[in-house]
């Protein structure tokens, strides 16, 4: 996973996985390994000794657009990680490439009366609905627009608190497609 040991990446899919998506799988805990290089290098071998050490399955996820800017590309990613569990002989079937786009925000803004319903505990006066975003360019920079809409925005401590708000991702699968892919196989994994 692309995030640091304490990100909230980190804990985020975890939780759905386990206890939102599929309850009855066991989640490990998630083997961070800071930034996208990482992940592209050393993802393979670390998906490998997961499938060695008993895992059924390992997701690899990364965020689209990394966190120093540029433009990713997933079909590229993709062909990097395949390239990598190919050399291990790992069984790809045992592996769920998922790079979200273009990062966990991006999905997570979707619904925002989840937004407003997490800033409004911290206004004394009514805020302004943020505004749902379902299309890939009102998803884009998703930081930003958060904190542009509330300005004490911090994805270390209030990303958690807002997808705990969240009690149905249907229009989030709906609206961005790698969240749905996650969601879809992580079901899938369930009906195992």
């Amino acid at each position: 996973m692309e995030c640091s040991p304490k990100g909230p990446d980190a804990d985020i899919y975890p939780y759905l996985a386990g206890e939102i998506f599929c309850p009855k799988v066991e989640v490990a805990k998630p083997e961070t390994l800071v930034n996208k290089e990482n992940v592209m290098n050393d993802g393979p071998l670390v998906a490998q000794t997961l499938i060695a050490d008993g895992c059924d399955y390992v997701f690899i996820l990364w965020d689209r657009m990394p966190k120093w800017g540029g433009s990713g590309n997933c079909d590229k990613d993709i062909a990097i990680l395949e390239n990598g569990l190919a050399r291990l002989t790992v069984n790809r079937e045992q592996v769920i490439l998922c790079c979200i786009s273009d990062m966990l925000e991006s999905w997570m803004i979707i619904n925002g009366k989840f937004i407003t319903q997490y800033f409004q505990q911290f206004s004394p006066k009514q805020l302004q609905a943020f505004g749902d975003n379902k299309d890939k360019a009102s998803q884009f920079k998703p930081k930003e627009r958060i904190t542009k809409y509330n300005g004490r925005y911090n994805d270390y401590t209030d990303n958690f608190k807002i997808v705990k708000l969240i009690d149905d991702f249907s229009m989030h699968a709906r609206w961005n497609d790698s969240f749905k892919f996650f969601k879809e196989n992580v079901e899938r994994i369930c009906t195992n």
